[in-house]
């Protein structure tokens, strides 16, 4: 009976490990995606993942570089937009939620032979704070990285960069937001990447990245995850 008993405990124990009660996403702020006011593609795939099964649904906005290091120091549960195996400290799921189109803006004058990756070797290549694109290019860069968008672009527009490289669609938004003139550049699709929510590396964030797979297969044989991309006016890039 006594034995019987440690074991029930030990059991209730485990089940409270394994039930989170709340989750806490950092992020940086994608406009459509991640609003300032919870709205967003991003935000609805979570709540519908995670609401679902009695967990509450946190979001704290920050720069993308700090999102994944409140992660690495437990102060988060995960980040969002991550690119697979992009930290070694971070548990990655099955499934990936959008996809990154990676392109290069730079001068028409300064590459009137552009040929993608291998033109990028030995120049200033500019990009959002901790996005970590030399992970994935084989070329030596000259790297720069800062916080946000507007400061690159003046970069680029005063030469001290050469490259520019971010998502197509953060680009185009940031280019509108201060109504760069893009007359004198070129932008070049260079690599597309996957993108996933990155969980802190212990016991919850491995029952949350379960939680995340078995409901996100769920979402997507019912129908439901296609209904939140349609939602959004994102059917377009739905990837399933």
């Amino acid at each position: 009976m006594k034995n019987l008993l440690l074991l029930l405990i030990f059991a209730l124990q485990l089940s409270a490990i394994q039930a989170p009660k709340e989750i806490l996403i950092t992020t940086e702020s994608w406009e459509d995606l991640t609003n300032k006011d919870g709205s967003g593609l991003y935000f609805d795939i979570v709540r519908a993942i995670y609401e679902p099964v009695a967990i509450e649904v946190k979001f704290k906005i920050v720069p993308y570089n700090r999102s994944s290091n409140m992660v690495k120091q437990k102060k988060a549960d995960l980040w969002l937009g991550s690119y697979i195996d992009e930290e070694d400290y971070a548990l990655y799921p099955k499934y990936y939620f959008d996809q990154d189109i990676v392109t290069a803006m730079f001068k028409t004058s300064k590459f009137p032979n552009f040929k993608g990756i291998k033109s990028l070797k030995d120049k200033n290549v500019g990009w959002v704070r901790g996005y970590g694109y030399q992970e994935y290019i084989d070329v030596k860069m000259k790297i720069h990285e800062r916080n946000d968008r507007k400061t690159i672009l003046l970069s680029l527009e005063k030469d001290r960069f050469d490259i520019f490289l971010d998502d197509a669609d953060d680009m185009q938004e940031s280019i509108k937001q201060i109504k760069f003139d893009t007359s004198k550049y070129k932008f070049i699709k260079l690599m597309t990447f996957k993108l996933y929510p990155a969980f802190r590396n212990d016991t919850k964030g491995v029952e949350l990245k379960k939680i995340w797979d078995a409901r996100f297969k769920k979402l997507l044989d019912d129908g439901s995850m296609k209904n939140i991309f349609i939602k959004n006016n994102y059917e377009e890039y739905f990837l399933y």
